[in-house]
């Protein structure tokens, strides 16, 4: 039997406090969310401006759980928001293709009722978890770069980076110290890129 997200998982998604200070220019919000391989890349990616800058680890988070939280991270208030997603590498675990593609189809719908810039991040590989999620892991990249380019998202190909040795840890689902900084680097500079 499936426990609920709530009671199974550690939600690590901090609070933004509102300023009192006005600036000249507003700035556009980002909102990083996405699983666990997020947890480390918060200093990297709101190091620059803390305020409207915000990364919400969901460990253990499938494409549907974020689909459910989306109306709690972007607010009314913000204008135009910048929303990076890395999500989907829980569900190409346990789902087959037609079921994870079903779920980033209605995660699309509820995106398009907010106004924002969105970009999904490519599932990264797994070490030794055997063909059947490797190619998986595949198929749903193929799938879901084709389907940001038709629906007009963003889509961030990690390509080949994380198949490096050092990169992944022992095993073979989780980012080493060297892989997370890597991680943490590219979002970091794809959020970047993106707001210039």
């Amino acid at each position: 039997m499936e426990t609920p997200l709530a009671g199974r998982h550690e939600m690590h998604c901090p609070e933004m406090g509102g300023s009192t200070t006005t600036t000249p220019k507003r700035r556009r919000r980002v909102v990083v969310v996405g699983d666990s391989l997020l947890r480390g890349t918060e200093s990297s990616i709101c190091r620059p401006d803390r305020e409207n800058r915000e990364v919400c680890c969901l460990p253990g988070a499938k494409i549907r759980d974020v689909t459910e939280r989306l109306p709690r991270l972007i607010k009314p208030s913000d204008r135009y928001p910048f929303l990076l997603l890395h999500v989907g590498t829980n569900d190409a675990a346990k789902n087959d293709l037609e079921q994870i593609t079903a779920d980033y189809v209605a995660l699309g719908r509820r995106i398009k009722e907010f106004e924002a810039q969105v970009v999904f991040s490519s599932i990264l590989p797994v070490e030794g978890k055997g063909l059947g999620r490797d190619r998986r892991i595949v198929e749903v990249n193929e799938w879901l770069c084709r389907w940001c380019r038709r629906e007009g998202f963003g889509f961030f190909d990690h390509g080949m980076v994380f198949h490096e040795g050092g990169v992944l840890g022992r095993d073979g689902l989780h980012l080493t110290k060297r892989g997370n900084s890597i991680f943490a680097s590219r979002l970091a500079n794809l959020v970047r890129r993106a707001l210039n």
